[in-house]
């Protein structure tokens, strides 16, 4: 898309691709969130979408993602990424910043499907998503938050060498919840060695509109 150069940006790992979804996709992704995300009780997110009726749940994916495009600024971005694993969509990777030309800080965030969990994803989800932050837009660190109750996401955490950041506390639905935040700073990226090779296509026509 001509007047949307971010349609061309394109992340890929050894099984996955990573890119805006059109609106099919999206259709698909909003599905695959219908279909289940968090285990019956847990809470891995500061908004009780995942835990919605499934139809809600969905509205709430399609709804995020027209949202990150309309609001989309170099000041404060979010980019949504649908994930692909052999041309079916089974997640999305989140990558995100507010001032990054100031501070060089960006954050990430993602969910998959709970059937595609488990299975080492999510960790080249993260991988993806670092490449494009410190090799591409030179981002000088990255955070992650995650709930208690999400150990998966605080294992991938693990796996590139981020450090501690602070416990914040957050209600959800009118109850306390710590979070805990990590982050991985430059230099840790850059000597950390890259079992998972991301190839990233597409930036320089879209590289403006992040910084």
């Amino acid at each position: 898309m001509r007047h949307w150069p971010l349609t061309a940006l394109q992340l890929t790992t050894a099984d996955l691709v990573l890119r805006l979804p059109s609106d099919d996709d999206l259709d698909a992704l909003a599905q695959v969130a219908a279909d289940g995300v968090v285990p019956d009780g847990a809470v891995y997110f500061p908004q009780p979408w995942a835990s919605a009726p499934p139809a809600e749940r969905a509205r709430s994916v399609v709804q995020n993602h027209w949202w990150a495009r309309g609001d989309w600024a170099r000041e404060n971005w979010r980019l949504l990424l649908a994930v692909f694993l052999d041309g079916q969509v089974i997640g999305q990777q989140n990558l995100s910043a507010r001032d990054f030309a100031t501070t060089g800080e960006a954050r990430t965030g993602f969910w998959l499907g709970r059937r595609f969990q488990g299975q080492g994803y999510g960790t080249q989800m993260r991988a993806a998503a670092l490449a494009l932050a410190f090799d591409g837009l030179g981002a000088e660190r990255v955070t992650s938050t995650a709930f208690a109750d999400n150990a998966a996401s605080r294992a991938v955490s693990r796996k590139f060498g981020y450090r501690p950041n602070g416990i914040r506390r957050v209600a959800v639905d009118g109850r306390p919840y710590d979070v805990h935040e990590k982050v991985i700073e430059a230099a840790d990226w850059h000597g950390h060695t890259k079992a998972i090779p991301v190839d990233t296509a597409g930036l320089s026509g879209c590289i403006s509109s992040f910084c």
